[in-house]
């Protein structure tokens, strides 16, 4: 069965390369208003929806089409003076390649993907062809077909700045990635400091927006912002937390626990502490009865209102456990119980593939034997002064149900709809917590007992394989797991969730409401992998991010990420400029590890990003080398017949300089061209060696950079030659699910 199975998989693989899946919801989010103080004059002209692709730094804006995946339709240019489209493309054009080269693979739309969401297709095919041109003298070729004409092509240059290439070991050792750290917070001070949002000497993009951005320039270690950190630090000296207060403020809570703890570990500033301590002490109130739960408000702030209770959200859990994390190695006041009862939060969400979190965690909204409806009941006692909190409503009865009399069920009764059996509150009254209410008598019961599931600690590291579409909490638990000393036990989780992050820089950008959320924190987490081969690819792949996204006119705008998720991005009205600087500020300034979310107190990121692989060649198993071979030609001669092949040279046992492919033919010949000149020679493919087979295959992975089956077929095949590095390189690409699959295939 395994065969059957296999051989199919084999034969399916390269002949379905050129079906993308297509998934588009309408016109998100494309129509989407994006409330962009610096795209105002795009606004004037298109209305309040223009949600668009931002081509790098060409001052243009576009769109992909379903029906046309691989072509950038035109839907704005902007005409001010540092527009370099400016009068050279217009609205209705289309973009179908840049310098020489016509786009070859088609974006698939929608998130969760093999191998990862994200930007595949044309923009990252763009993103290559700005890196070369600004690599040399600025100057960009788009190939445009006028109005969209399916007629007429057209070269349009466009001069760019000239800014040199990203080098190979970015973030780090890098001119290009130092020199652009500096002019995104150069634009955040300039944001910062202009009334643009009518407050000026303000941080624009609500509690993730100011945190993100002072927390790029502290971790820039550019001592010219020094001034602007101060003054928004001295900020916090007088802030005290009260858990009864209004608002969603477990989110202020946990920027804030990580903007004190970074300053006070990089300062020492003991104006600090009140502040902090404060905090520490408000923590566990403001979640479940401190076991780690926390949604937008405060739970005191609920209870006395008598709020519905909303959903677990981990990513509030995530940033609390960092700022304990600070504390804890600041030797300053944190809760214990809270910050263990977080951790194994943590543990429930994780399984040996990946930490598996979305918007909660694992199990954190449902007991093990006890729905959600039945977690907490309202009672009326007999004898109002029994049961008090000794500090007003919200607030827990310390003596629990202990000598409170009689009391009646005021909720859920048999009339309500979510009734649910009660017997538990009698059942288990020495465990129960109760805490006091509003209204004369009234108390809350909340169920203590069943505890939530308890997993094991890990006394090994992960393999890990997988990665989520959710990766802020996970980012998070990376960074609050592996700062400052921590047991064994937590370093197997926190790199566990840092490998989950770097599998999948496709998703970085795709979670739940807040874009950048997810884009920041998942870049601090990538960053503690110790997967080298696969974190190279992620930086890789996140310096397209920057590429893609920088502005002609100053900082980095956000990009339309999670195509699929109607109205679950809120980061077009909160910050669509500063909130994307601000990550990509994080990202660059990886290297200076200047924080602890940084890497700062580690060995870093830096050596394992570029180490090499030494692993031994595993050795393919010899009935399925006829089918895989059969794989690769009926892929070759797919793209034959797209007329893809003609354009890369390769290397051939049989010539004596490069080559092209200029056919296939249905019997297996294979038949070379010089580059110069018209001479060609056919050869059958049983009669080229291993190493003539991988480079063809290299060759498919070329023309299908996101298709994650040629990937891992190239990786097969770099591996039959003995190449490991290359082949790991390739695996990297892939899906790991199908890295899982195909390792089968070896003895």
């Amino acid at each position: 069965m395994f065969t059957r199975t296999l051989s199919s998989l084999l034969l399916l693989f390269f002949t379905s390369l050129l079906s993308p899946a297509i998934m588009e919801r309408g016109d998100y989010p494309w129509k989407t208003g994006l409330r962009s103080f610096y795209d105002q004059e795009m606004a004037k002209t298109l209305g309040d929806a223009y949600w668009y692709l931002n081509l790098g730094p060409t001052g243009i804006r576009a769109r992909i089409y379903p029906e046309k995946p691989d072509e950038l339709a035109v839907m704005y240019v902007f005409q001010d003076s540092k527009s370099p489209a400016k009068g050279l493309v217009e609205i209705g054009d289309v973009i179908v390649g840049a310098n020489g080269r016509q786009f070859k693979t088609s974006h698939r739309f929608g998130r969760n993907l093999p191998g990862g969401g994200g930007w595949d297709g044309p923009m990252l095919e763009l993103a290559g062809h700005l890196e070369d041109s600004q690599g040399k003298d600025g100057k960009l070729e788009l190939m445009v077909r006028p109005g969209g004409s399916r007629s007429t092509l057209e070269t349009v240059t466009l001069q760019l700045r000239p800014v040199g290439r990203f080098a190979p070991t970015f973030p780090y050792q890098c001119k290009r990635s130092d020199q652009m750290l500096t002019e995104l917070c150069d634009f955040m001070v300039m944001d910062y400091k202009s009334d643009n949002w009518k407050k000026a000497n303000t941080f624009h993009g609500a509690a993730h927006g100011h945190a993100h951005q002072l927390l790029a320039l502290m971790a820039s270690g550019d001592k010219k912002y020094s001034r602007i950190i101060k003054e928004n630090i001295a900020r916090y000296y007088s802030k005290r937390y009260d858990p009864a207060g209004g608002g969603f403020q477990m989110w202020n809570w946990g920027f804030d626990s990580i903007v004190m703890g970074e300053y006070y570990l990089q300062t020492g500033d003991r104006k600090l502490e009140d502040a902090m301590e404060s905090l520490a002490k408000a923590m566990p109130e403001g979640c479940h009865n401190g076991d780690g739960i926390y949604t937008h408000r405060s739970q005191i702030n609920i209870r006395l209102l008598g709020r519905k209770p909303y959903a677990s959200i981990a990513a509030i859990s995530g940033l609390q456990m960092i700022g304990m994390s600070l504390f804890k190695e600041a030797n300053l006041p944190y809760d214990e119980r809270l910050y263990q009862n977080i951790h194994q939060h943590y543990l429930n969400s994780t399984s040996p593939e990946a930490v598996n979190i979305a918007y909660a965690f694992g199990n954190a909204d449902k007991l093990n034997d006890a729905d959600l409806s039945a977690r907490h009941a309202i009672i009326k006692l007999a004898d109002p002064k029994k049961g008090l909190s000794g500090r007003g409503p919200g607030y827990v009865c310390p003596t629990g149900m202990a000598g409170i009399g009689e009391y009646e069920l005021v909720w859920p009764t048999k009339a309500d709809p979510r009734w649910k059996p009660t017997d538990w509150i009698e059942k288990e009254a020495d465990t129960n917590i109760l805490t006091e209410h509003k209204g004369e008598g009234i108390r809350r019961v909340d169920r203590n007992c069943p505890k939530y599931k308890v997993a094991e600690e890990p006394t090994k590291s992960y393999k890990t394989t997988r990665t989520g579409s959710h990766l802020a909490p996970v980012g998070m638990g990376a960074v609050a797991h592996l700062i400052g000393p921590q047991e064994e036990s937590w370093k197997y989780l926190g790199t566990h969730a840092a490998n989950t992050c770097v599998l999948g820089p496709g998703n970085a950008f795709d979670g739940h409401a807040a874009s950048n959320l997810h884009g920041f924190w998942s870049v601090v987490g990538a960053a503690r992998s110790d997967q080298p081969k696969k974190l190279r690819q992620y930086f890789d792949y996140m310096k397209t991010f920057l590429i893609l996204s920088e502005t002609h006119n100053g900082g980095l705008i956000l990009q339309p990420w999670g195509r699929d998720r109607p109205n679950c991005n809120s980061d077009v009205s909160y910050g669509p400029r500063t909130l994307p600087t601000a990550t990509g500020a994080i990202l660059l300034s990886l290297a200076k590890k200047q924080l602890r979310i940084t890497g700062a107190g580690t060995g870093g990121s830096e050596k394992s990003a570029s180490a090499k692989s030494a692993r031994v060649a595993r050795k393919l198993s010899e009935r399925y080398i006829p089918m895989l071979d059969t794989a690769l030609l009926n892929a070759l001669g797919e793209l034959n017949r797209a007329g893809e092949l003609k354009t890369v040279p390769l290397t051939l046992s049989k010539a004596s300089s490069k080559v092209l492919l200029a056919n296939v033919a249905s019997d297996g010949t294979l038949t070379f061209q010089a580059k110069q000149g018209s001479k060609q020679a056919s050869f059958k493919y049983q009669d080229l060696t291993t190493t003539d087979h991988a480079f063809l295959a290299c060759l498919v992975a070329r023309f299908r950079p996101t298709n994650p089956e040629a990937q891992v077929y190239a990786g097969i095949f770099m591996e039959r030659t003995g190449d490991t590095e290359a082949a790991d390189t390739y695996y990297a690409k892939a899906d790991p699910e199908l890295v899982g699959q195909i390792s089968k295939l070896f003895e």
